[in-house]
């Protein structure tokens, strides 16, 4: 049986959830080009998506909402979204493939990427999305 995320890890994961929905929560500007970093961001999400699953966060769909909100608050294009969404799907398949089962370098993975993600969600709302 796979290894679970600890009691920290799953902590982690409600507080950068919660960031995640506090970055991404509010009005995108109107006039503003689409943020690079999104790209980054939908990757961390798809990854997220699929070893937190397989850790036994037991979390469901909840990276794959986040990232519904990221796009709508966004408002891409219909080519940014679907650039987006393939970033977040390429990476899900990418990590599936990479960890079939969780494992403690699964665990560790999901701790940096949930950091990582904590930090671009951070920078996005800093330069002016979510905001």
């Amino acid at each position: 049986m796979g290894r679970s995320l600890s009691i920290f890890g799953t902590c982690r994961a409600r507080i950068a959830a919660g960031l995640f929905a506090l970055a991404l929560a509010l009005p995108s500007p109107v006039a503003a080009a689409f943020p690079p970093k999104a790209v980054q961001l939908a990757e961390i999400l798809g990854a997220v998506h699929h070893i937190r699953d397989i850790c036994g966060a037991n979390e469901g769909q909840l990276w794959r909402n986040k990232m519904i909100e990221m796009i709508a608050v966004l408002g891409p294009t219909e080519a940014e979204r679907q650039r987006l969404v393939k970033h977040f799907n390429d990476s899900y398949y990418r990590y599936r493939n990479a960890y079939p089962k969780c494992t403690a370098t699964a665990a560790g993975q999901s701790d940096k990427l949930m950091q990582d993600g904590q930090k671009i969600a951070e920078e996005l709302a800093a330069s002016g999305y979510g905001r």
